[in-house]
């Protein structure tokens, strides 16, 4: 299963690259929206396994004309917009779910966890596209695919040292009711190891950041991207299902690839906006 996973990222891996760095401002912008909505159909189809009804259709069109405003530079909407964007998406999930006829038991859960798609994985996915275009005074060029890289290599790092530490020295369950396989010590050795894979992916791509920056924003990304695994785990538990979805061998569905990308992509970000305020 390793080997189908190693195999599989060595296969996609230059190709994410390549549309990172070669393809035009709007490549990369498509390609995470489309990797959003396929997420998040595979969200809702986990709450649909457990009986709980949602609007995906509703959702994912709405969801898509979120992404499409973002990829399409346009004026910061201010944040009573914002806001107003927010109370319409709820309301109209609460609607459609009222309009299909479901028993009212459900209406709650079901207009819950249809809202809960758009912050738990459109919104982190429009702070990656804002990320690939964002620039700070003074920077070289291409920070914004330069700090995506340096986030991606952060996360694969930490993945990595997760697994071979877990491996070998796991005693103590992380999570057994959610994740039986992950350890303490493997959860440790991950953030350790990104730390480092941090601060070197810093000196090749991401100069802006000095090492000590580096790895304090290494250290935040990969302890929220474990989260966001862990939390990804728990609502396949609760759906009684090993994968999200097919994707590639070894690899399972989108959401499986991305759960930590969703909770570590909005750390960069902010620590971003921390270095573009001083």
């Amino acid at each position: 299963m390793r080997f189908q996973r190693e195999l599989s990222a060595f296969v996609a891996i230059p190709a994410v690259l390549a549309i990172l760095w070669l393809a035009p401002p709007w490549g990369f912008g498509a390609l995470v929206s489309l990797l959003a909505l396929a997420t998040l159909y595979e969200f809702y189809r986990l709450a649909e396994a457990r009986g709980i009804p949602v609007p995906k259709w509703v959702a994912l069109t709405l969801s898509a004309a979120i992404l499409a405003a973002t990829v399409v530079p346009a004026p910061s909407p201010s944040g009573i917009t914002v806001a107003g964007g927010l109370f319409g998406c709820a309301a109209i999930f609460a609607i459609a779910l009222m309009i299909s006829g479901i028993p009212t038991a459900q209406a709650l859960s079901g207009t819950a966890v249809t809202a809960l798609g758009l912050p738990l994985i459109v919104f982190p996915c429009c702070a990656l596209i804002w990320l690939d275009r964002a620039n700070l005074a003074g920077a070289a060029a291409r920070f914004g695919p330069r700090s995506i890289i340096f986030l991606l290599v952060t996360i694969w790092g930490c993945d990595s040292f997760a697994y071979y530490v877990g491996k070998n020295f796991g005693r103590h369950r992380l999570a057994p009711e959610i994740s039986p396989k992950k350890t303490i010590e493997g959860s440790i050795g991950g953030l350790i190891g990104s730390v480092g894979v941090a601060v070197a992916a810093a000196l090749l791509f991401l100069p802006e950041f000095r090492p000590a920056e580096a790895a304090l924003v290494g250290g935040l990304a990969s302890t929220a991207g474990q989260v966001g695994d862990l939390v990804e785990s728990m609502f396949k538990r609760g759906a009684g299902v090993k994968d999200s979805g097919l994707f590639l061998p070894g690899h399972g569905g989108f959401y499986d690839r991305v759960d930590s990308l969703l909770f570590a992509a909005p750390v960069l970000c902010g620590a971003v906006l921390v270095k573009m305020a001083t």
